[in-house]
């Protein structure tokens, strides 16, 4: 695997992921419980089957297009994938995306979407609190806005550079990708973000966070290892951390006074991201009614070009007969769509595709709608199979779960289903499957976690189980369950 992905990036073909037609590949040795995935990268892991392609991956999983890229880089990176490379033509994805390593180009957006506002510091931060702090210098400097948007991970938007990543040392690719995001982003990040905890928390909070750090980051940790061009700046970031909790430990006045500034700054900047929001749906509905309005103009066009010619021959024109019913089904099952009948909207604008395939606005309104309706089938599978198992009739129950699931893999499903299959003793392996499927989809969840270690565990897979187990711990110490499960794995 890491010779193929070497392979990959000294061709220079890694700083796009390859092709639009190339498709990733899940590498099922990888265990993705020992990796720190957000949410999105999750989804779109669910997401790979081995058979749709990167274009169609983006197409399909609801994200902007960049945003699911760089989830699939960071999917790469972390081995969880790998790629094969399409037969045939291929479209280069870098030559249409900017290269790794540099930031997106900004362009004129709400401050919600994908760039980052421009904000002068202390932004929403009273004037005397604001001048007092800055009176302190570096120390008391908060930068205009949160580093980290809602919805995103740790490290936001921010591009990796491969090929820094790969640079040949003793450190983890994990490890890289801190010390440059922290080396990199100092001035825009509050010293609360830096150590990963909210301003409200106390002393302790942050004597523990400074402990871990010292532990990731202290020149001791790294004493006779060779970390090549990091060194400089592991440095850099060991003294920032090292003059920041100094300050904040012993200054009690400038601790205050920062942290009630943060909080008014972020304050600030959640009322803005609000209103932006507003504002933006308010010109998306704007934009969909002339969007609307110029098809249906364009439809009437056509229809009315097709009469002409009808009439001048003096025969009837099966095309705009075509077109009149596709016409006719497309707003039949718009309707429905209002209405919340999903199944019979969907059957009504796949009849308008067939009588007009080559009409986006149907398909897309399929494609919208097919996915509210695959919901309402899985729906409709899950209770009858919770029907089957209220009155013991388990087999047929977990048919009818595991039809739920082919539809709609929610994680909840997944992990009910497998719950039951583990407890009578029902295929383990589709279990554990399915019991992993849950896990990737919402890797914070502990009891997804324990449910995947116990299967593991069940299936004579006790260092799987050990890891999973180790996991949920991490997410929550004090579960008494996961530590009596974990001493159980590790006595197997």
């Amino acid at each position: 695997m890491g010779g193929r992905l070497a392979d990959w990036w000294e061709q220079g073909v890694s700083d796009s992921l390859g092709a639009w037609e190339d498709r990733p590949q899940r590498n099922f040795d990888a265990d993705v419980t020992a990796v720190d995935l957000d949410n999105r990268e999750a989804f779109v892991l669910t997401r790979i089957d081995g058979v749709v392609n990167i274009a169609e991956l983006c197409a399909m999983s609801g994200f902007e297009q960049a945003d699911t890229l760089q989830a699939l880089e960071r999917l790469l990176e972390t081995g969880l994938i790998a790629i094969e490379p399409a037969d045939g033509a291929r479209r280069l994805i870098a030559q249409s995306r900017p290269r790794l390593g540099t930031r997106r180009t900004p362009k004129p957006r709400l401050a919600n979407d994908d760039h980052r506002p421009d904000l002068p510091p202390f932004h929403g931060v009273e004037p005397q609190i604001a001048a007092w702090l800055e009176s302190r210098g570096p120390i008391g400097h908060v930068p205009g806005r949160p580093y980290a948007e809602p919805g995103r991970g740790r490290y936001g938007t921010f591009s990796f550079d491969r090929h820094e990543l790969l640079a040949r040392c003793d450190l983890s690719i994990d490890q890289k990708r801190e010390i440059v995001f922290l080396s990199s982003t100092l001035g825009e990040l509050d010293h609360f973000e830096f150590f990963g905890i909210d301003p409200t928390d106390d002393r302790k909070a942050l004597k523990k966070a400074y402990f871990l750090f010292s532990r990731k980051f202290h020149p001791d940790t790294f004493f006779r290892k060779e970390v090549g061009p990091f060194r400089a700046r592991l440095e850099k970031i060991f003294k920032h951390g090292t003059d920041v909790h100094d300050a904040l430990a012993t200054d009690e006045p400038l601790r205050t006074r920062y942290a009630y500034a943060v909080q008014a700054r972020n304050e600030a900047y959640r009322n803005l991201l609000e209103r932006d929001r507003e504002a933006r749906e308010k010109i998306l509905r704007a934009q969909k009614l002339r969007n609307a309005a110029r098809r249906k103009e364009e439809l009437r066009d056509r229809l009315m070009a097709n009469t002409k010619q009808r009439r001048a021959t003096g025969a009837s024109n099966p095309v705009a007969e075509r077109l009149q019913k596709a016409e006719r089904f497309y707003e039949q099952g718009m309707k429905q769509y209002q209405d919340e009948k999903f199944l019979a909207a969907a059957s009504s604008l796949q009849l308008a595709m067939t009588y007009d395939p080559k009409n986006e606005t149907y398909q897309q309104a399929y494609e919208r709608v097919a996915e509210k309706a695959a919901q309402v089938r899985a729906e409709m599978a899950w209770k009858r199979g919770y029907m089957e198992e209220s009155i013991g009739r388990t087999p047929e129950a977990i048919q009818s779960y595991l039809e739920a699931v082919e539809i709609y893999p929610r994680p909840d499903y997944c992990a009910h289903v497998a719950e039951v299959m583990i407890t009578f003793g029902e295929d383990p392996h589709t279990a554990a499957r399915l019991a992993r499927m849950a896990s990737d989809a919402d890797p914070q969840n502990v009891d997804y976690l324990l449910l995947l270690g116990r299967i593991y565990a069940e299936v004579n897979l006790p260092r799987k189980a050990v890891a999973v187990l180790e996991k949920a711990l991490q997410l929550d110490p004090k579960n008494d369950e996961a530590k009596k499960a974990l001493r159980a794995a590790k006595r197997m």
